[in-house]
């Protein structure tokens, strides 16, 4: 499968390989996860590779010698790069592959100091706040998980995002800041951010500065105040205003509501206090709400939520009812 990863990467692959890694994505979360690691250290490798000279060819003939006796080891964090005989001689077609083939070797086996290492900050069941390797701070949500190198190589400050996060990124014009996940690539200089990847959906909310979303098909620019939206289903992106501050709350620890439908508070409270909050009317969903619960008991939001619109909330086989 490492294979056929980097001929999808590389744009090597025939319909039916894209098919079959389309398939492999799909069967398990777990294997969508390694491709996003995966592709990180590729690009990241890309990046090494412009800016690190060789002796290609001498490096490339002891690559091929320890190949052959048998010695070469795969590390476990290095599976990238456990490409077999036929993949390299389709890589010397493209140039490339075999480019970061010898790069690697050569970075592994005779100059450990420059192996890019891996970092992960995980958010299980509780908010997690850090910094990052440039002087960033990166937020992350609970469930949550970033990787990023240790030390940012290259022309570019590469992380990969699973979950939601909120990011502080220090200013560095020569060094752009990307955020990779699920198929959006998002890339800012210095400015504040929030991304929600959850499932399919991607959802990216500008706080200050200038934010540039894209997919394969489509590039949008953010500004202060704008959002954008996609899925992996789709290659479009939606661009519009943010309209409440509810991404908001689990920095802040305030659900902020102004004329906020009741469904997007339901949804924030769910994942807050890990509940299932439903709509026994559907009705009562798009009834509009101002007001801000600043850290409050879940029982005493209920109650103003019940008293507000006159409603009942019971609690029936694990879910709260509203009706």
């Amino acid at each position: 499968m490492d294979d056929l990863l980097v001929k999808h990467l590389t744009g090597e692959a025939t319909e039916a390989e894209m098919l079959q890694v389309e398939q492999w994505l799909a069967d398990d979360e777990a294997n969508k996860h390694y491709f996003e690691h995966f592709k990180l250290i590729w690009e990241e490798s890309v990046q090494l590779a412009s800016v690190t000279a060789v002796d290609e060819h001498a490096a490339w003939q002891r690559f091929q010698n320890r190949v052959q006796e048998g010695s070469f080891e795969t590390q476990k964090t290095a599976r990238v790069w456990s490409m077999n005989a036929p993949l390299m001689r389709a890589a010397i077609v493209t140039g490339l592959i075999i480019g970061i083939a010898v790069l690697m070797y050569f970075l592994f086996q005779n100059n450990p100091g420059n192996v890019i290492r891996m970092a992960t900050i995980q958010a299980a069941d509780a908010v997690t706040a850090d910094s990052l390797p440039d002087g960033s701070i990166v937020t992350l949500n609970k469930h949550s998980q970033i990787s990023f190198p240790e030390k940012f190589p290259g022309k570019k400050r590469s992380l990969q995002l699973n979950g939601e996060a909120f990011f502080n990124v220090k200013p560095n014009k020569e060094k752009p800041f990307e955020v990779h996940t699920n198929n959006v690539t998002i890339t800012v200089v210095g400015t504040s951010f929030n991304v929600r990847s959850r499932g399919d959906t991607t959802e990216i909310i500008v706080e200050t500065g200038v934010v540039k979303v894209a997919t394969e098909k489509q590039t949008v620019v953010l500004t202060a105040g704008q959002k954008a939206l996609t899925s992996l289903n789709q290659t479009i992106l939606q661009k519009e205003a943010n309209t409440d501050q509810l991404y908001n709350y689990y920095r802040s620890k305030k659900f902020v509501c102004d004329e906020t439908p009741l469904w997007k508070l339901v949804e924030k409270l769910n994942e807050a206090y890990n509940v299932q909050i439903v709509f026994g009317n559907d009705a009562l969903a798009s009834l509009p709400l101002t007001t801000t619960f600043d850290n409050e008991p879940l029982d005493e939001i209920l109650n103003i939520i019940k008293s507000t619109f006159n409603i009942s909330v019971t609690k029936e086989k694990g879910k709260i009812i509203l009706r």
